[in-house]
């Protein structure tokens, strides 16, 4: 498979090897959620984040999308860019991430925006990954969906195609909705693509369920996601990098730090296949 890039073939063999002799009992998954288990692409299309289908698709008041977009201008250069330091760009991102989350409820959003994105964009997820959450649920494996996205959209997209198994624990931006449906706010506070090593996760059954599981297969497509783990204990960890867009650019950088880098918005089937193997 021509996209599918590994720096360190014997570093990546030992991990296997060391996961496959402790049993799945000791293993557990993280993993993004947005261009990671779903496509960056449709039809040559890049899909739209959660937040850009909300903005474009006309759902609040008519300031909402022109303030959103400002946020964007003023904000998106920071965050793609190299040369700003990690410190200043945590900050940065929570200031975005904080006036937008202020911006939707002032804006009015409400459950029926939820509703119409679902019927707009039913399927998707990316190739292999439905066969990927049954892997996981059959063997009874936990899944951590670790996302700075819309929770509640990850919720109904695995709830309609029946994945939202009891193994799967999800840590994103979860909108709550007042009697008449109307969003409050987020339940806990924001998560973003850099603050993901940060946030510390308070779910006690979830913790209690890994207490004993610490061998991890991480999944992510931004370097931010490598942050996924910290704060949890583990001994070996195999890290699969979904590198979707700019490669030329990034991938010797993807490769440094993912032991395996899936380029060309690829399916599942080496996870798949990895999964199947350290089971």
């Amino acid at each position: 498979m021509n996209n599918i890039h590994i720096n360190n073939e014997p570093l990546l063999q030992e991990k296997i090897k060391q996961i496959k002799e402790q049993g799945k009992e000791k293993l557990h998954v993280v993993s993004d959620f947005d261009r990671t288990l779903t496509k960056s692409e449709i039809n040559g299309r890049k899909i739209p984040s959660a937040i850009s289908l909300i903005r474009e698709g006309g759902y609040l008041t008519p300031d909402y999308a022109p303030a959103a977009y400002a946020l964007f201008d003023k904000y998106h250069p920071i965050e793609i860019d190299p040369t700003v330091p990690l410190e200043e760009k945590t900050q940065k991102m929570q200031e975005w991430w904080e006036a937008h989350e202020q911006l939707l409820v002032k804006s009015g959003m409400h459950k029926k925006v939820i509703e119409d994105v679902f019927k707009k964009y039913p399927k998707v997820f990316r190739e292999g990954t439905l066969e990927f959450l049954d892997l996981l649920s059959t063997n009874n494996i936990p899944l951590l969906i670790f996302s700075s996205g819309v929770g509640n959209l990850i919720e109904g997209w695995l709830h309609n195609e029946g994945k939202l198994t009891p193994n799967v624990h999800i840590l994103s931006n979860t909108f709550n909705f007042n009697e008449q449906g109307y969003a409050t706010g987020y339940k806990d506070k924001v998560i973003h693509v850099f603050n993901k090593s940060e946030t510390a996760i308070q779910d006690k059954n979830y913790l209690n369920l890994i207490k004993a599981r610490s061998n991890v297969l991480l999944l992510g497509d931004s370097l931010g996601d490598l942050g996924m783990t910290a704060g949890l204990h583990h001994n070996t960890i195999i890290k699969v990098g979904f590198l979707n867009e700019g490669i030329e650019k990034n991938l010797e950088l993807y490769k440094e730090n993912f032991d395996v880098v899936i380029t060309e918005d690829g399916s599942m089937d080496y996870v798949n296949q990895l999964l199947n193997n350290l089971l």
